[in-house]
C-alpha cells in the first residue's frame, strides 16, 4: 500500500494500524484532523502512517453492522496538510477505504462497506471509488470492493 508525494511523484509505503483511546486523545490534541476523534474511542479507529514514521496522515473509524452484513465507515479523514489542491500526499482515502473493504471480506461481509457522506463528497465517492447511493448511505460491495483492494491495498 502506498501514497504518492504530489510534488515529487515518489511512492511512499504506508501502514494501517489500530490505535487506542490514549493515542486518539494525543492525535486529537494536534488539531491536524477534522472531527472530534475522542467520540470514536468505542469503535475501531485506525491511523495511516508512512512506513518510517508514527505520525498519522489519515484516520479511519469503522464499526461492524452484523445485522446489515456490513462494515460502516463512521469517519474518514486526511490530515489538513493532505487535503485540497496543495496536499502533500494523494491516495490516503483510497488506502483507508480499501482497508475497510478488506476487513469486510475477512469478517465474512463479502466486501459490504457503507458510509454516510458529507453532501459535497458524495459525488466524489461515487465517481472516484465506485460507491453506489441508497439515498441514506453510500455502499460498496463484492466486485467493486475487490477492485478497490487491488488498486489501493495490493498495488
Amino acid at each position: 500500500m502506498y501514497v504518492i508525494n504530489e510534488s515529487t511523484g515518489k511512492k511512499h509505503t504506508v501502514i494501517v494500524s489500530r490505535i487506542d483511546a490514549a493515542e486518539i486523545a494525543q492525535i486529537n490534541k494536534t488539531k491536524r484532523f477534522a472531527f472530534n476523534w475522542n467520540k470514536e474511542k468505542n469503535f475501531s479507529v485506525y491511523k495511516l502512517t508512512l512506513e518510517d514514521t508514527a505520525e498519522p496522515i489519515g484516520m479511519l473509524s469503522i464499526a461492524q453492522r452484523p445485522g446489515d452484513y456490513a462494515l460502516e465507515i463512521r469517519l474518514l479523514a486526511s490530515s489538513y496538510e493532505n487535503v485540497g489542491p496543495e496536499k502533500i500526499y494523494s491516495r490516503i482515502a483510497g488506502c483507508l477505504i480499501s482497508y475497510a473493504c478488506r476487513e469486510s471480506f475477512k469478517l465474512g461481509y463479502d466486501g459490504f462497506v457503507c458510509l454516510k457522506p458529507k453532501t459535497k463528497l458524495e459525488t466524489h465517492y461515487i465517481k472516484r471509488y465506485g460507491f453506489q447511493s441508497t439515498k441514506l448511505y453510500l455502499i460498496t460491495e463484492g466486485t467493486n470492493s475487490i477492485k478497490l483492494i487491488k488498486e489501493y491495498y495490493e498495488n
